[in-house]
């Protein structure tokens, strides 16, 4: 063994004692305290009262700019998206928008009839022309933005084209909390929006799911009624009125990661084993393997503890994204980087 390779594989091996997660999306700081104290005070586990899940709901209003009954609540955003798909399973086919969310994509392909992927276009544009109509009539679009893996968001432009060409456009906003941009103002100006947000990635709360659509009260009733019959998890509603009472502290860990996503993309960019990541308005960065392939980088980052995203999309290959988490993770990436590009 070369003395270069004994001391790769003993950097190596000390790094595989500590493990960096980098290809997860919720927040790396988890749930806030006060949060964690309202979920260990919990002393049942029966579907909420009326009164606590009408106060989630009016304050959710109040963020919005409007009445309850514009709300629906759900037990995490998938289970919105399968109301949602139920609801519209029989009036024309559901479109999606790669490269985007695989496991999106699949949940959706199993709660409606029929799914149609229309790629996106240069700079991952959505493909909306102004003067044609692109989209299969009696669409239900379902836009992700900002966009897994890509970290793109949708324009306003781009929102109120897709309105024009679809019956119905889901947006979902799960990732918003790290943008400066949301869609929400759009939902109370046209009648075929629905805007989706949730607890479970900004505020960490994957384990207590709780997301909630914004919708014109006749759409919003037509989507609750697709409800599960259980209805919500009273865990849940407690954990999000507590991250409500609590945004500020979680702002400022959202704050936490967005900073260091900044210094993971300018330690990336340095680097010639991969290519600058794309803009992401996101906690997360797209970037491409410049020497050599995902295959041959992710095992050898795995060694070192280090677990990234490999995006399975055809048409990104050699694509990776990563999450910002700390300080430590960033320094941990980089230099493994560098370790495995030089046995190239």
């Amino acid at each position: 063994m070369t003395e270069h390779a004994f001391e790769t594989s003993a950097r190596a091996a000390v790094a595989s004692e500590r493990r960096w997660r980098l290809d997860l999306i919720p927040n790396p700081y988890g749930p806030v305290d006060s949060v964690i104290d309202a979920v260990s005070r919990f002393d049942g586990w029966s579907s909420p009262s009326g009164d606590q899940a009408e106060t989630l709901r009016v304050r959710l209003a109040a963020r919005a700019g409007v009445s309850s009954d514009w709300i629906v609540l759900a037990n995490g955003i998938d289970e919105l998206h399968a109301m949602i798909a139920q609801r519209r399973s029989h009036h024309g086919p559901t479109v999606v928008f790669p490269p985007s969310d695989p496991m999106l994509e699949a949940w959706l392909r199993r709660h409606s009839v029929q799914v149609e992927p229309v790629w996106r276009g240069p700079g991952f544009a959505l493909p909306i022309d102004a003067e044609t109509r692109g989209l299969p009539r009696g669409a239900t679009s379902v836009v992700l933005t900002p966009n897994d893996p890509t970290g793109t968001i949708m324009s306003v432009q781009e929102a109120v084209r897709l309105s024009r060409q679809s019956a119905l456009v889901v947006i979902d906003e799960r990732h918003a909390a790290y943008s400066p941009r949301t869609l929400a103002p759009l939902v109370r100006e046209f009648d075929n929006l629905v805007l989706l947000q949730t607890f479970e990635t900004f505020a960490a709360l994957t384990a207590f799911p709780l997301a909630w659509a914004v919708a014109p009260p006749k759409i919003a009733r037509e989507i609750a009624a697709q409800g599960r019959p259980s209805g919500l998890a009273q865990v849940s509603v407690i954990a999000a009125l507590a991250a409500l009472a609590a945004e500020t502290e979680i702002k400022a860990t959202v704050r936490r990661v967005m900073i260091e996503k900044g210094r993971l993309f300018r330690q990336l960019r340095k680097l010639n084993m991969i290519s600058p990541p794309y803009p992401s308005w996101s906690n997360f960065l797209l970037a491409r393997i410049e020497r050599g392939t995902s295959a041959y980088f992710i095992p050898r980052l795995r060694e070192r503890g280090i677990t990234v995203f490999e995006v399975g999309s055809p048409k990104l290959p050699n694509h990776l994204r990563v999450s910002g988490v700390s300080q430590d993770a960033t320094t941990a990436l980089k230099q493994a980087l560098i370790e495995i590009a030089l046995d190239l």
